[in-house]
C-alpha cells in the first residue's frame, strides 16, 4: 500500500484542532503520519500539539513559527512529509471514517492517477451537518471552474511528486491557493483525477474561517486565478460579493461607506474583467436603487429598480445621537389601483399599519423605541397585495412579486 502523510496548517484554532487530529488517526492505516504546521498561534495551540504528539508517538510531527499564510504552512508541511501520497486537512475540518483507505485504494489500483477527491459536507461550529458541499466529478470540463470551485479541499488526496512538480502552492495567494492548485493540476493532468462517490470529509463553516472572514479577498483572488488560467474572469464572482455586502449592511464589518467600498472593489477588479464586463459592473452599481438609498446607518432590501417585495426588510444601526423615527417615502403603484395596506413589525414587537387608499406618493414615519448607540434594529414591512409583471404583460418574463416603490428612507433625529 502507498505511504500516506496528512498535512495540516493551523493558526489559532485550538478549539477544533483535537477533533481534526483524531479524525486523522481514526483512519487507522499503518504508517500514516500527520505533519502539522502552526503559523505561530497564541491560543495555546503549541501546548495542545505537544499533548497530541504524546498521544500518537512517532506519528504526529509539528512545527510552530510565524509564516506568510496558510499556503506557506501547507508547503512547509509537505516539505517535511515523507509519504508518497498527501492528504491536506485544515485544522477546523475532519475526515470521515475510511476516507483515506478509499482514496489510497484508487491511487494504488491505477498508477496513472495523480489525485482523487470525493463528496464533502459542510458542518457548523458544533459539528452539525449544514448540507452537501457543491462538488462535481472530475469529468466536469475545466472551464466549469469559472462557475465556482467544485472540489471540497479536505477530500483531496494527491501524489506528493505531482504536487512538487506543479510548484506547490502559490504563497502570494491567501484565500484562493487551493483553487489555483486545482486549475493547474487539471490542466497538467487531464483524465488523471478520480472520484470517490462517498462523503470523504466535513468542511467547517464558522465566522473565523478565511472563507467567511475575508470575503472580498476570496472574490478578488478567485477572479485573479481564473484570469490567470482561463484568460477571463466572470463578473458574477464580483457581483455575488456585492450582494453579500449589501445583505450585511449596516451590521457587517468594515467601512460604513458602502457605495465607496464597492466602487473601490470594482476598481481593483477592473484589470481582470473584459471591457463589456467592466461596463456591466459599473452599470449594476450605478443603477442599484438600494445602493443609492443606503447610508452608513441604514439599508433597505428593495430590488435594484426600487420596487419592494411583499415583505421589505429595513435594517438600521442607531447613530449617536440616536434616531427617534424611520421616515419612509414611497409610491403606491399597483397597476390594479385600489387600496393597499402596509403592516410594519418593529424590533420591540409593536405593529404599525398604514392604508394607502389610492395610487400615488405617501409618507410614513415609524417610531424607534431602542435608543442605545449602535443598536442593530430590523423593521419588516409587509404588503397585503402584490402583483407579478409577467402575469400582466404577455411579453414580460419578470416573475417577481412586487408591492410598492420605495423612493426614500431616512432616520429622523431628535
Amino acid at each position: 500500500m502507498l505511504s500516506l502523510s496528512i498535512v495540516m496548517p493551523t493558526l489559532n484554532q485550538r478549539a477544533f484542532l483535537a477533533h481534526a487530529v483524531r479524525s486523522v488517526f481514526a483512519q487507522d492505516l499503518p504508517g500514516l503520519e500527520l505533519v502539522v504546521a502552526d503559523g505561530g498561534s497564541r491560543d495555546g495551540t503549541p501546548s495542545l500539539l505537544a499533548e497530541l504528539a504524546e498521544e500518537h508517538p512517532g506519528r504526529l510531527r509539528w512545527v510552530s513559527a510565524p509564516d506568510s499564510g496558510p499556503a506557506a504552512a501547507v508547503n512547509r508541511a509537505v516539505a517535511l512529509a515523507e509519504g508518497e501520497v498527501i492528504g491536506w486537512l485544515n485544522s477546523d475540518d475532519c475526515y470521515t471514517l475510511g476516507a483515506a483507505a478509499r482514496a489510497l485504494t484508487l491511487l494504488q489500483r491505477d498508477p496513472a492517477l495523480v489525485m482523487v477527491y470525493g463528496a464533502g459536507e459542510q458542518i457548523d461550529v458544533q459539528g452539525r451537518v449544514l448540507g452537501p458541499y457543491p462538488t462535481r466529478p472530475p469529468a466536469t470540463p475545466r472551464a466549469a471552474f469559472a462557475e465556482g470551485c467544485f472540489i471540497c479541499q479536505p477530500t483531496a488526496f494527491f501524489r506528493r511528486a505531482t504536487f512538487l512538480a506543479l510548484g506547490a502552492l502559490d504563497e502570494s495567494l491567501h484565500a484562493a491557493f487551493d483553487f489555483d492548485l486545482w486549475l493547474r493540476l487539471f490542466a497538467a493532468h487531464p483524465g488523471q483525477v478520480a472520484w470517490v462517490p462517498q462523503v470523504q470529509a466535513q468542511s467547517r463553516c464558522h465566522t473565523d474561517s478565511i472563507t467567511a472572514r475575508e470575503r472580498e479577498r476570496v472574490a478578488l483572488e478567485g477572479l485573479q486565478v481564473l484570469h490567470r488560467h482561463l484568460g477571463y474572469a466572470p463578473p458574477h464572482w464580483l457581483l455575488t460579493h456585492v450582494d453579500e455586502r449589501c445583505a450585511q449592511h449596516p451590521f457587517g464589518p468594515g467601512s460604513s461607506n458602502l457605495q465607496a467600498d464597492l466602487a473601490h472593489l470594482a476598481a481593483r477588479a477592473e484589470p481582470l474583467l473584459s471591457p463589456d464586463d467592466r461596463q456591466l459592473v459599473t452599470e449594476r452599481l450605478a443603477q442599484n436603487r438600494a445602493l443609492q438609498l443606503a447610508t452608513p446607518y441604514l439599508y433597505a432590501g428593495i430590488w435594484p429598480d426600487g420596487w419592494a417585495p411583499r415583505t421589505l426588510e429595513i435594517r438600521l444601526r442607531q447613530p449617536t445621537p440616536p434616531a427617534m423615527g424611520l421616515r419612509i417615502t414611497g409610491t403606491h403603484a399597483h397597476p390594479g389601483g385600489g387600496r393597499t395596506q402596509l403592516t410594519a413589525s418593529a424590533p420591540d414587537g409593536q405593529t404599525f399599519r398604514v392604508r394607502l387608499a389610492n395610487p400615488g406618493p405617501f409618507e410614513w414615519t415609524l417610531p424607534i423605541s431602542e435608543r442605545l448607540p449602535d443598536a442593530q434594529l430590523v423593521y419588516r414591512i409587509t404588503a397585503d397585495r402584490v402583483f407579478v409583471p409577467a402575469a400582466l404583460a404577455g411579453q414580460s418574463t419578470d416573475s417577481r412579486e412586487l408591492a410598492w416603490r420605495l423612493d426614500h428612507v431616512a432616520l429622523v433625529l431628535a
